[in-house]
């Protein structure tokens, strides 16, 4: 059972709770003048001196909203089916009007900054907050507060040594600082199986899948579960002591349509817009997204369904490149992929970032929801959970605005499981973040496995949850932790309200927090979508058509299939925890029942030579591990209420 959760110094922030003010150690207590506006970095690696007085840095200064208590209320109500004010969302201007900052407020802000020897730039369309350049020595200055290099590994940044602060008489103005701190460094969620991708595919076929072919032993990859068997691989090792299926090709989006019914609804997303936030570009991606359509018999992305919004002062350099987006051209793909695979008329919005930093992504989020340019957000991206409060509140305040306009915020929940890599005696869990804020749905994995070439027949849906077992000398070796979806319990965030009385104490704790995921897709990459891209991590960079998994296929997918409500559904959460969790299947069970074999690619430590050896892979391996996700009957902490599994019936339940 999951104890109680205590972090020191954190603050717990229910769905609803008022915007917090950061704690400090007694050492670190600023002066009654002052008030804490972000945390100092806690252990970030080896202090390896201070950037030069002059060097510059850019952030975000965010605003105290008006009226927090009533914005929380109106979001309450506007996501509540029995509220009068269900679905009756405002505008961006109604929402500054209402609870943003005054323009005298925002005015003191900015003369204050200026005093400081910082320029203030653009302050965002609704008041939420400032973006400020300016050197070390005006931000230690106007701050109170001592800027450090750092090392960790080969990556070096610079970061708040000691507590950030403004003048007590800013205290009702200013919420944050968001960005001074560059340890926390974001990711993204996608993983690949342990198999190679295969260069300048022209069709499904060149991939080794013969549609017609009936169940048999072979070495290409199968169209669907159990389509061939490897005729060189043994039995696995026990408790998957059978002869088990080879890889599979990767479902094609029609393939995907067909599992979830999504041919059993008349809307294809015509008229919606779904947007991604990311960091950086590939000038590609359109272009591979048609060859990959063309390749699988697809329908082809309009260049009016296709636009990229991106961040005003450019993309920084040591994070984004000209062509493969810094190596995050793979996620780019798959969100774009994942999304026209189930909603082809919809259009997209890719709303990029500078950097995979808090501050380059907020500001990406809010070019969404501040130009209210979308129905639905999708996010692959995520990192560590802090309890810095400028931080964890600039995302909620976002999230809230979103929600207030009708829009879903939709976030992988993870591809590590719960961070114990298996085994929570050795590493304490922790969750990923933002898919453990509260105001936003979280998207857990699953491993689906289809049964005929169409893909309408599903013959098992699990929790993802992978180990494997390589073969060498003739012994199978010991099971080991893999990757799997991700979920588990926030330790800064309170119990939300929409989760009070309907998750079990064992994931949220006796003194309860937020649980997630919420839902889930499907996202084993052993199973996989077959997405399209120019692969980088090549001398020639090549074309490839590639299987790839993770839950950033489950949340665009998930995305997807909301556009094709036909109008903004607004925050999801209370309607997935309330009565008949919007037509969610439950996907219950723990039981070791499926596997593959097949050859993994791995790389030799002394040369970097990739070899390869024959693998088992075991589906929903919970108990062959010690981590703190199940897949139970009712809610759990790996797939939530479960997967819409009939697109339909999903959507019914959404549109009630």
């Amino acid at each position: 059972m999951k104890k109680a959760l205590t972090v020191a110094g954190a603050v717990a922030l229910a769905a609803g709770a008022a915007t917090s003010v950061i704690p400090t150690s007694a050492a670190a207590q600023p002066s009654a003048a002052r008030k804490v506006v972000a945390r100092s970095v806690a252990s970030p690696g080896k202090v390896i001196g201070s950037p030069s007085a002059s060097a510059a840095s850019t952030f975000i200064v965010t605003l105290q909203p008006r009226n927090a208590a009533g914005l929380q209320s109106f979001v309450r109500a506007v996501s509540d089916p029995s509220s009068a004010s269900y679905r009756k969302f405002i505008t961006p201007g109604q929402y500054a009007a209402r609870y943003s900052a005054t323009s005298a407020e925002v005015a003191q802000v900015t003369a204050w900054l200026r005093s400081q020897g910082l320029k203030p730039g653009k302050v965002s369309p609704t008041r939420t907050f400032i973006t400020v350049s300016g050197s070390t020595s005006a931000v230690q200055k106007a701050f109170a507060t001592k800027i450090h290099s750092y090392k960790t590994g080969a990556r070096t940044f610079t970061a708040p040594a000691t507590s950030v602060t403004v003048p007590a008489n800013l205290a009702g103005s200013i919420a944050g600082v968001v960005g001074l701190d560059q340890s926390r460094l974001l990711h993204t969620t996608n993983v690949r199986p342990d198999t190679t991708s295969k260069k300048a595919t022209p069709n499904l076929k060149s991939l080794g899948a013969t549609t017609s072919a009936k169940s048999g032993t072979s070495d290409a990859c199968s169209a669907y579960y159990g389509q061939y068997t490897l005729p060189y691989i043994p039995a696995g090792k026990a408790p998957l002591n059978k002869k088990l299926p080879g890889s599979m090709c990767g479902y094609t989006p029609q393939q995907m349509q067909a599992a979830r019914g999504i041919n059993k609804v008349k809307s294809t997303g015509k008229g919606m817009k779904v947007g991604i936030t990311l960091w950086c570009n590939d000038p590609r991606i359109f272009n591979d997204t048609n060859t990959w359509a063309g390749d699988l018999g697809y329908q082809k992305l309009k260049s009016s369904q296709y636009q990229v919004l991106a961040p005003a002062g450019g993309y920084n350099s040591d994070y984004c490149d000209n062509t493969d987006s810094g190596g995050v051209n793979v996620e780019q793909a798959l969100d774009v992929q994942s999304i026209h695979g189930a909603a082809p008329d919809a259009n997209i919005v890719y709303s990029a970032a500078a950097a995979p930093l808090d501050d380059s992504l907020l500001t990406a989020l809010h070019a969404l929801v501040d130009g209210n340019k979308v129905d639905v957000i999708t996010d692959s991206w995520g990192g560590s959970e802090t309890n810095d409060a400028a931080t964890n509140d600039a995302y909620s305040s976002v999230f809230m605005q979103a929600a207030a306009q009708g829009i879903p915020v939709l976030f992988s929940s993870g591809d590590e499981g719960d961070n114990t890599n298996g085994n929570q005696k050795v590493t304490p869990p922790s969750p990923d973040y933002p898919a453990a804020n509260p105001w936003v749905t979280a998207v857990g994995g699953t491993s689906l496995g289809t049964s005929n070439v169409s893909g309408s027949k599903v013959g098992w849906e699990q929790g993802w949850n992978t180990e494997r077992s390589i073969l060498s000398n003739d012994t199978w070796g010991s099971w080991t932790y893999r990757y799997g979806g991700g979920g588990g319990t926030s330790n800064y965030h309170a119990q939300p309200y929409y989760q009070q009385g309907v998750v079990p104490t064992r994931f949220a704790g006796v003194d309860p927090h937020r649980v997630y995921p919420d839902l889930a897709g499907a996202a084993d990459p052993y199973t996989g979508y077959l997405i399209g891209y120019h692969d980088g991590s090549t001398a020639s960079g090549d074309f490839t058509l590639s299987k790839i998994g993770g839950t950033s296929w489950s949340s665009p997918w998930t995305a997807g299939t909301l556009a094709l409500a036909g109008k903004r559904l607004g925050f999801l959460n209370p309607k997935i925890y309330g009565a008949g969790h919007a037509g969610l299947t439950d996907i219950a069970g723990n039981q070791l029942t499926h596997g593959f074999e097949l050859k993994a690619n791995f790389v030799n430590k002394t040369t970097g030579a990739i070899y390869q050896a024959l693998t088992t892979v075991s589906v929903n391996s919970q108990n062959l591990e010690d981590q703190t996700l199940t897949s139970d009957k009712g809610y759990d902490n790996l797939t939530g209420f479960g997967v819409p599994t009939s697109t339909k019936a999903f959507l019914a339940a959404l549109l009630k």
